[in-house]
């Protein structure tokens, strides 16, 4: 396990081997970082989130050799008792919302939410929502759509 500087961690968390966590995370109570879990800096993990290790667990038998990483990059929300699927990728600056379940890839900015998480939208960096203009509505930061899941910002 690798902890960053200025982590918060809440109370009743687990976090477990070959578990890194960047700088600045907070990890609100009751969630378990299971091998494999990475959490690049600033991500926040609402209360009782949940990351899977496998896909198809089964108590009877052992599967510690197919434990699947999880990739949470900068600046990601996970809401509370979201679910996020070993496997995957959570792009920069992602919002999951609260209960949502992540079953794929998560594209940079995008705002998910539901059951299998679909992206509803996309956020700021700040974790505004944006509009249709895609003007974040606090600093102005311009983004545009690159295609039809990739949205940039505009320097």
């Amino acid at each position: 396990m690798t902890l960053g500087k200025s982590v918060i961690i809440g109370q009743n968390v687990v976090i477990g081997p070959d578990v890194k966590v960047g700088d600045k995370c907070k990890i609100q109570n009751n969630v378990s970082l299971y091998k494999g879990v990475v959490l690049e800096e600033g991500v926040f993990c609402g209360p009782s989130c949940v990351f899977t290790n496998v896909n198809d667990p089964r108590a009877e038998i052992e599967r510690k050799s197919e434990f699947r990483p999880t990739l949470v990059k900068r600046g990601t929300t996970i809401g509370a008792n979201a679910t996020i699927v070993c496997g995957h990728t959570i792009g920069e600056y992602a919002f999951i919302a609260a209960g949502a379940v992540v079953t794929k890839d998560v594209p940079a900015f995008a705002l998910m939410a539901g059951v299998p998480a679909k992206r509803i939208g996309w956020m700021s960096r700040e974790g505004h929502k944006l509009g249709p203009d895609l003007v974040c509505p606090v600093t102005g930061r311009r983004h545009t759509e690159a295609g039809p899941d990739k949205l940039e910002e505009i320097a």
